[in-house]
């Protein structure tokens, strides 16, 4: 009988490489409960990174899954699927995607939108556009270091916040006297849940059991989101009781009917206000579809 060809650490190597599920994601604070414990699991890495990068990422072939803002799906050059085992979203409020003015906001002319989020600063255009019927000139706003450094210099006339930012770098509401909560706004407008990111992978990529294990993972973390509003709440510099309200009552991680038909909406919109150049229909991750 013939010997088995050992084989060398190389091919080890090259095995468990193939074998790694590499996510993408966001650090935030409202992406735990769909990733608290997944780098734990064997064979799968997480890469963490703000929302606006994470799409170069999946393009890249730098992951293989990314939970990607929902306007990359409309915006890629790439053909993406969603994979709807897990997404942010809200109904209603969200807390985290707030727009600040010092003027009336059907007066304002210039906006500085924070560029940690692609999807937000399209439904603001669109919110603009549809409740205030005001298209205001845009202007790319690096948030993220200027609430770092604990000022806000420029005092713009107003501006688009995202994330843990908006309840750690919030600016005064003497200075920015009107705000819209644009999940809320959102709401107001279509009746629908909004979806801000959700699973996304290249079309044609094979999955394997990934899919599963993303849901199984936010099946396990759902009703430990207190504990985990525990965790890590401080970390990301929220009171306790604001990450537990924000995690269990405010926030939505399922994906159903009603969260695709809002996606769709979104598309429509961002595309009659020639925020996309071409319409492009929802495609789903279907692995019996793969080639």
């Amino acid at each position: 009988m013939d010997q088995a060809t050992p084989q060398s650490d190389a091919d080890h190597a090259t095995h468990r490489e193939a074998a790694t599920h590499r996510v993408g994601c966001v650090s935030y604070l409202n992406a735990k409960p769909l990733i608290a414990g997944l780098d734990d699991e064997p064979g799968i890495t997480v890469k963490a990174d703000v929302p606006a990068r994470l799409l170069k990422d999946l393009e890249s072939g730098e992951v293989d899954i990314a939970l990607c803002p929902v306007f990359d799906f409309f915006k890629s050059g790439e053909p993406l699927a969603l994979v709807p085992v897990g997404a942010i979203g809200c109904e209603g409020p969200t807390l985290t995607v707030r727009l600040y003015s010092q003027v009336p906001i059907d007066q304002v002319t210039t906006l500085h939108a924070d560029t940690d989020s692609h999807t937000s600063v399209v439904l603001a255009q669109i919110l603009l556009a549809k409740l205030f019927n005001v298209s205001p000139t845009m202007v790319d706003y690096d948030a993220r270091e200027r609430t770092a450094e604990g000022r806000i210099d420029e005092s713009p006339q107003a501006m688009l916040l995202i994330g843990d930012k908006v309840v750690t770098g919030s600016p005064l509401a003497v200075e920015y006297p009107y705000q819209m909560d644009l999940g809320e706004g959102w709401h107001e407008m279509t009746g629908l849940p909004f979806v801000f990111a959700i699973w996304m992978t290249r079309a044609g990529t094979e999955l394997g059991d990934l899919p599963a294990r993303l849901q199984a993972r936010l099946e396990a973390n759902l009703p430990q989101r207190l504990l985990i509003a525990e965790r890590f709440a401080e970390q990301h510099g929220w009171p306790n009781d604001l990450a537990e309200h924000y995690l269990v009552d405010v926030l939505r991680y399922q994906v159903g009917p009603l969260e695709l038909e809002a996606i769709s909406r979104f598309g429509r919109l961002a595309l009659e206000l020639g925020l996309i150049d071409t319409p492009r229909e929802l495609c789903l991750y279907a692995e019996t579809n793969q080639p």
